[in-house]
């Protein structure tokens, strides 16, 4: 059986990190990469100076993810 699309989250326009990793479905290490990268930034904008990120940021290093030279992935330092 397919995940109905009743059952999906309606998704805010920005999240903390926990609701970041959960949207995307990237490792810790990933969402790491992409703040180093300046790909996505959190800021202390939310309740009690939480830090969040635009969801429209978090879909941008997505897809530049599956839009990247694979070539990298299947380096393993074998050069």
């Amino acid at each position: 059986m397919g995940l109905a699309l009743a059952s999906l989250p309606d998704w805010p326009a920005a999240m903390n990190r926990d609701a970041a990793l959960a949207y995307t479905g990237v490792a810790e290490a990933q969402l790491r990469a992409w703040e180093r990268a300046n790909k996505v930034a959190f800021r202390a904008r939310g309740p009690n100076g939480q830090k969040l990120v635009l969801r429209s940021a978090l879909d941008a290093a997505l897809a530049d993810l599956f839009t990247a030279d694979v070539s990298e992935d299947l380096n393993f330092g074998d050069d």
